[in-house]
């Protein structure tokens, strides 16, 4: 076999993909990132430009291979059809962020958007409205059920407005971890966007929309700003509606485990019609 490519840096989420003798595919191949399932595992390896993120194994170049084609981790190396691909050892993991609550104030003021989940046809307040009524009463649940599927890109806007719900409820600690993680595990999408989703519920996201939440938290606007601009550059609108989803959460969800309440994740799509108790 051939080895290729140079590692910079994994996250968690390749990490776990590794650890067990698996066989596997390619299920999506792009420019700059190749995605591949192993077993139950998702997880991309992308060029040096993707920002860091549980899910990636950052390189600076990509090996050969399409859509289909065969993958196997065997004794913790990774071959995707005749190439060893190396796996950095160098782990990446999101900076504790202890001051979130303090992020809301810049993050409205620099963000500047509101996702597209129907192509245009309702107004941006009305979205707001819609996350807030499940929000300010704790159902985490049912405002993630509401958007998720919603959208186009790889990464349905719907679903990346979750995955920003998520990361910051993880933060706050509104609700519990096994709850947030039924969530990602329910969810009405496919592989790719459940494994964002799941990452999200143990309060892991790119880099780039952790280090945009720190800087607005510490109120450096310029470089909040800087970070607002990388994240527009991820996918049709992923990287903006992953902020925009965070910036919900930190401004309508309760922020305590005594005012949060937690529904019965068998009616989240009757969610409208649950009342709290």
């Amino acid at each position: 076999m051939n080895v290729v490519t140079l590692p910079l840096d994994t996250g968690e989420g390749v990490r776990e993909g590794l650890e067990r003798n698996s066989a596997g595919r390619v299920i999506a191949s792009f420019r700059k990132a190749m995605y591949i399932q192993v077993g139950e595992h998702v997880f991309a390896l992308t060029i040096s430009s993707v920002p860091s993120g549980p899910l990636h194994a950052r390189m600076h170049t990509l090996p050969l291979g399409s859509l289909g084609d065969p993958v196997e981790v065997r004794d913790g190396e990774l071959c995707v059809v005749d190439q060893i691909v190396p796996v950095s050892e160098h782990l990446w993991v999101p900076a504790a962020n202890p001051d979130i609550n303090r992020a809301t104030g810049l993050l409205a003021t620099v963000l500047g958007h509101v996702p597209d989940l129907t192509l245009g046809s309702s107004p941006g307040h009305l979205l707001e409205e819609e996350l807030a009524s499940f929000l300010q009463v704790g159902d985490l649940a049912g405002a993630c059920a509401s958007v998720i599927g919603r959208g186009i890109g790889l990464t349905p806007a719907g679903d990346d407005v979750a995955a920003g719900i998520l990361v910051v409820d993880s933060m706050l600690g509104g609700h519990n971890r096994e709850m947030r993680q039924e969530i990602a595990r329910a969810a009405a999408t496919h592989e790719i966007s459940r494994a964002f989703l799941r990452w999200a519920a143990v309060g892991q996201s790119i880099e780039t929309l952790h280090t945009l939440l720190q800087e607005c938290s510490r109120g450096q606007e310029g470089a909040a700003r800087v970070s607002r601009a990388r994240l527009a550059e991820l996918g049709h609108s992923s990287g903006l509606d992953l902020a925009y989803g965070a910036l919900m959460a930190l401004r309508y969800s309760p922020t305590t485990l005594v005012s949060a309440r937690f529904f019965d994740l068998r009616h989240t799509k009757n969610a409208h019609a649950q009342t709290t108790k």
